[in-house]
């Protein structure tokens, strides 16, 4: 009887010990997990050899106990004995069975719904969002105070914060961005879930304030993509040698990927500021006596500004800058007419003796392993984060990509899938680990090895559950697999 109970026991816990090896955030929290798991069921191993033992001896009657033992336990034991002998002489049908269980189980894996995290209902979001480049501070606040308007309406927010043209940190201050915090009423005070409080948000800024760019998440679950370095559900990264190429394709992608069932937030490469690029001609230059510097420097006083003079305060002094006002400086026309003063004393256009263009600034180069990247990126408004990956694939198998140009899926579904493979590690040294123990404890391998097939065969119940709720395979219930695995056997 004694063994009997420490083997079982060193089953549970030898399923524990491998979680141990798990690297990165996932690790993180399955270690400790794994750790007070172990610990427990030693210390319940410690109770039922000394503790329990003393306690029936001291409470419970032999006579009790054998009348309770046979009103409950012999007929649990009479139907284990009929179901034993009815297998027994129908062998060819429990093979049959056991083969049918194996082909659902593996049926229901491809066809259950997948994803990272588990969703949960934070009691809060956050919504970032951007206006177009270029955009005021003043238009970019008027804007968002109509996004604040729908925010107030909605029966279930209790109070909210708002920041434009600031971060935090160290981030470089952007006047055309920002973010919304809101903060909902308690789960019991209101009808809806956080999910469809965004959704229902979400639907009315981009029906009535398109100009705006926006994203919602939730803050605990965004702090866990960022640990993980993987903050966003989808991300495509496109790679290439050519920028221009690469903002070409992104904007052919764009609407497929938009069309794809569960896509929603998608950002795509954020173009920079409006700019005029001049380029000085030194011939036309020269032929009227100036310099390239001289050019420029004229354009500059007048365009950019320069300080004539100072205003003397008591504590300090302050420069005073003198420039062409902006709604000239910011004329595309105006500028080409820019005047410019010869050595000769005549007027000249700007547009006389340089090339002038509008283009769009580059707001950041990204490069992953020193190739240059562009970055598409996306959020899920449900957890099946394998389907809308499976689409996201057919839409980049159907596109013709420019020659030099390759892409990659990352994001969550990266992290997710390198959390599947150590877990599916885990779960391999886990049952070696249980293997070894019966080894040792029935002396041979093939009892031991028909006693282990029980947990591969248990997966369907649990895959099968999965599909009649619509519940996504995440880390957590692949965690869950692996310790059913101890309990089963």
């Amino acid at each position: 009887m004694l063994g009997a109970v420490v083997e079982s026991t060193a089953t549970t816990v030898v399923v524990f010990l491998p979680l141990g090896l798990l690297k990165g955030v996932v690790g993180a929290f399955f270690r400790a997990l794994c750790l007070t798991l172990a610990v427990a069921v030693l210390l319940s191993l410690l109770f039922a050899l000394t503790l329990i033992p003393l306690l029936v001896e001291r409470f419970v009657s032999e006579e009790r106990f054998r009348h309770t033992s046979h009103r409950f336990i012999e007929p649990v034991n009479r139907a284990y004995e009929s179901a034993v002998r009815w297998a027994l002489n129908r062998r060819w049908v429990v093979a049959a069975g056991t083969l049918l269980s194996v082909a659902l189980t593996v049926f229901c894996y491809f066809h259950v719904e997948t994803g990272f995290l588990p969703e949960m209902d934070e009691g809060g979001y956050v919504l970032d969002y951007l206006a177009p480049p270029g955009t005021a501070l003043s238009e970019t606040d008027r804007i968002v105070r109509l996004i604040e308007d729908r925010i107030k309406r909605m029966p279930e927010t209790a109070a909210f914060s708002r920041r434009t043209g600031a971060e935090m940190g160290f981030f470089t201050t952007v006047q055309n961005e920002g973010d919304i915090l809101v903060k909902l009423k308690p789960r019991s005070e209101r009808k809806r879930d956080v999910y469809e409080v965004m959704n229902d948000l979400r639907g009315q800024v981009t029906r009535n304030i398109p100009r705006i760019q926006i994203e919602f998440v939730q803050l605990l679950q965004d702090m866990i993509g960022d640990l993980e370095g993987e903050p966003q559900p989808v991300e495509i990264k496109l790679f290439g040698s050519d920028m221009n190429s690469l903002e070409g394709l992104a904007e052919e992608l764009g609407p497929k990927i938009q069309k794809i069932p569960g896509i929603v937030d998608y950002k795509a490469i954020q173009k920079g500021n409006p700019e005029i690029v001049i380029h000085v001609d030194p011939v036309q230059a020269g032929r009227l006596g100036l310099s390239v510097e001289q050019v420029a420097q004229q354009a500059s006083a007048g365009l950019l500004g320069a300080t004539e003079t100072e205003l003397r305060q008591a504590d300090r002094t302050i420069g005073i800058r003198v420039r062409y006002p902006d709604a000239f400086r910011f004329d595309y026309s105006n500028v080409r007419q820019f005047p410019i003063l010869t050595p000769s004393k005549q007027i000249v256009p700007l547009s006389a003796l340089a090339d002038i263009e509008q283009v769009r600034g580059e707001t950041q180069l990204m490069r992953e392993n020193q190739r240059l990247m562009a970055l598409l990126t996306a959020r899920l408004e449900d957890p099946d984060l394998g389907s809308a990956i499976s689409y996201v694939k057919q839409v980049l198998s159907a596109t013709t990509l420019p020659v030099g140009t390759t892409y990659e899926i990352g994001g969550q579904y990266e992290a997710q899938q390198s959390a599947f493979r150590d877990l599916l590690s885990v779960l391999g040294l886990g049952l070696a680990a249980v293997l070894i123990v019966l080894v040792v404890q029935f002396r041979a391998f093939r009892p031991s090895l028909i006693i282990l097939s029980a947990a591969p065969l248990s997966l369907l119940g649990v895959f099968a559950i999965l599909q009649l709720t619509g519940t996504a395979l995440n880390v957590s219930l692949f965690m869950g697999i692996i310790l059913m695995v101890g309990l089963v056997v």
